[in-house]
C-alpha cells in the first residue's frame, strides 16, 4: 500500500494521470452583452462589439483546436447573453450563468497560461483559469484469494455512534433506496464485478484506461450499491439504480461537464456523487466547487431537486482561509460536502504506515482524520479509512478482477459514498411515503442536525468543522418518514 503525505495532500497509491492537454475556461461578464456562437466566434449587439472584438482579437493570436461554449447549451440561450442583464449576479438563471463558459483548448498546451494572462486583461472576461486535472479522493492496494462474504465488515452501516444506522432502517419501504438514481462523476469502473448490478451505464464521457481508477470507481459504487447475496459487500442503498459519467469529456478533463451532463438525464430527488479533487491555489488538493464552471454546474443540479454529494478532498487545508475568499470554497453551492472522520476501528491494520510508528492509532473517532479537508462549507463527514467494499484485492484477491475486495478504502473518496447511500435511503423512503423526495436543502439539513457529533482529536479541534456522522434512524424520525 503506497500511501504517502504529499505536497499538494494525502494520497493513496498513485493514480496514472492520462495524457490529457491542458486547456483554459474562460467565463464571460454577465453584463457584458458578449455571447459566443457554438463555432466559437464572439459576437454582440453593436454597441458592444468592441468587447467581443477584443477578445476575438486574444484569440487570434494562438493557434486553437476548439473554442467554443463549455456547456452543452441550445443556441438561442448562448445568444440571450447580447441581452444585457440588470439584475444582480446571483439572481441569474444556471442557463444564463453556464452560457458565459467558453472552453479554449490550445494546439499547444504551453499557450494555456499565456491564453489566461491575456484574457484575465479584459473587461468582458469575469475569470479565466486552466481547467482543473482532478483525481479521484483516495484508493489503497493489495491482494489475496478466495471468496468470502464481507458484511460484517461493513461497520460504517451499522447502528450509531460508530455506523450510521442504515441497516436498522432498511425494514421501512423506500430505504433501500428504491426508486432513486444515483451518477457516479469520476473516471472508470469495473461494470462486471461479481457483486455489482448488471447493466450499469455509463451516461458520457471517456473512461480512463487505467487499473488505478477503475478500482476507485468499483469501490465508491460497492459502498451504495453492491448487491445482495450469499458472498461479498451489501450497499448502503442497494435498490437504488446506479449510472455513471466520466470527468473526461471530448479528450479533456470536464466535470462541469459531466455533472451538467448527469444532471440533464436525472429527476428530483436523485442523486449526483463527485468523486474528484484537484490542486488548488496553495498546491494542495481541494473540492472540486473552488472552479466556477464546477460551481455553477452544482447548483443548477441541486436548483433542479437533485442532492449533490461532493468529497472535500485529502489536502489538509482550511478552506477558511483568506485565499479562498469569495470563491467556492466559502460559498454555498447547494452540494453536501463531506470530509473525511476517523473511523471507530482505530488502529492501522498493518505494520507501518509512512509518518507514523507501528500499531499506531488513526486518532479519536469522528475527529477529523488528519488529511481531510475542513472547514464552514464541509457539512457531514463519513468513515475516512477502514471501508471494506469491491476492488483492489487485499482483502480477496487473485487473478480475477471481479471477485476483488478491499477492507482499506480511504480518504474523502471512501467518506463521500457512505453519505451518499445515506441521502438514497431518505429520499427513498420520501417517495415511498409522501410521494415525493425532499429539496436538496431540506436532506442536507435534516443530516446535519440529526447526526452523530463530529468529535475533537489530539490536534484536531472542532474548529477544524468536518460536520457530524449521519445517523438515519434520528434523520428519518426528523424528517417524519418513520
Amino acid at each position: 500500500m503506497n500511501g504517502e503525505k504529499k505536497r499538494h495532500g494525502f494520497q493513496l497509491g498513485e493514480f496514472q494521470i492520462p495524457e490529457i492537454p491542458d486547456y483554459v475556461i474562460a467565463e464571460l461578464r454577465y453584463d457584458s452583452s458578449v455571447a459566443i456562437e457554438p463555432s466559437g466566434k464572439l459576437f454582440a449587439p453593436r454597441a458592444a462589439e468592441p468587447r467581443a472584438n477584443e477578445i476575438n482579437q486574444v484569440l487570434s493570436r494562438f493557434a486553437l483546436k476548439r473554442v467554443g461554449p463549455h456547456f452543452d447549451l441550445p443556441e438561442k440561450k448562448l445568444a440571450s447573453r447580447t441581452r444585457a442583464i440588470a439584475l444582480p449576479r446571483a439572481k441569474v438563471s444556471a442557463d444564463f450563468a453556464q452560457s458565459g463558459f467558453m472552453q479554449i483548448i490550445p494546439k499547444n498546451p504551453k499557450d494555456a497560461p499565456k491564453i489566461v494572462q491575456q484574457l484575465r486583461k479584459s473587461k468582458s472576461v469575469w475569470k479565466a483559469y486552466i481547467a482543473p486535472r482532478p483525481v479521484p479522493a483516495g484508493a489503497p492496494d493489495g491482494t489475496s484469494t478466495g471468496s468470502r462474504n464481507f458484511e460484517p465488515a461493513q461497520g460504517y452501516m451499522h447502528s450509531p455512534p460508530n455506523g450510521i444506522g442504515a441497516m436498522e432502517l432498511w425494514g421501512i419501504k423506500g430505504a433501500k433506496g428504491g426508486g432513486v438514481t444515483i451518477c457516479d462523476i469520476e473516471g472508470n469502473w469495473n461494470y462486471r464485478h461479481e457483486d455489482l448490478p448488471k447493466g450499469i451505464p455509463l451516461l458520457g464521457g471517456t473512461l480512463i484506461n487505467s487499473l488505478d481508477w477503475r478500482n476507485h470507481g468499483t469501490a465508491v459504487l460497492g459502498e451504495m450499491v453492491s448487491r445482495v447475496s450469499v458472498f461479498g459487500t451489501v450497499g448502503i442503498a442497494h435498490e437504488a439504480k446506479a449510472v455513471t459519467h466520466s470527468a473526461v469529456i471530448n479528450g479533456v478533463f470536464n466535470a462541469a461537464g459531466a455533472i451538467s451532463a448527469g444532471a440533464a438525464k436525472l429527476k428530483a430527488g436523485d442523486v449526483i456523487l463527485i468523486e474528484l479533487q484537484a490542486t488548488g491555489p496553495n498546491g494542495k488538493y481541494v473540492a472540486m466547487q473552488y472552479w466556477n464552471d464546477i460551481f455553477s454546474a452544482i447548483r443548477s443540479a441541486t436548483r433542479k431537486g437533485i442532492t449533490v454529494v461532493e468529497a472535500a478532498g485529502n489536502g489538509d487545508e482550511n478552506f477558511d482561509l483568506p485565499v479562498f475568499n469569495g470563491t467556492g470554497l466559502q460559498k454555498d453551492s447547494g452540494a453536501i460536502v463531506v470530509g473525511a472522520g476517523v473511523p471507530p476501528t482505530n488502529l492501522f491494520d498493518y505494520f507501518a504506515f509512512p509518518g507514523f510508528p507501528r500499531y499506531s492509532k488513526i486518532g479519536v473517532p469522528r475527529s477529523r482524520i488528519w488529511f481531510s479537508n475542513y472547514g464552514k462549507i464541509v457539512n457531514v463527514q463519513g468513515w475516512g479509512w477502514h471501508v471494506t467494499t469491491l476492488g483492489y484485492g487485499d482483502a480477496q484477491g487473485g487473478t480475477d478482477e471481479k471477485k476483488w475486495y478491499t477492507h482499506r478504502f480511504s480518504g474523502t473518496s471512501s467518506a463521500s459514498p457512505i453519505v451518499t447511500g445515506a441521502v438514497a435511503c431518505i429520499q427513498g423512503v420520501a417517495k415511498a411515503k409522501l410521494g415525493a423526495p425532499l429539496p436538496p436543502a431540506k436532506v442536507r439539513a435534516i443530516l446535519i442536525k440529526t447526526g452523530t457529533p463530529q468529535q475533537a482529536g489530539t490536534g484536531y479541534p472542532l474548529t477544524q468543522h468536518i460536520g457530524p456522522l449521519p445517523n438515519l434512524v434520528k434523520a428519518a424520525k426528523l424528517a417524519r418518514l418513520t
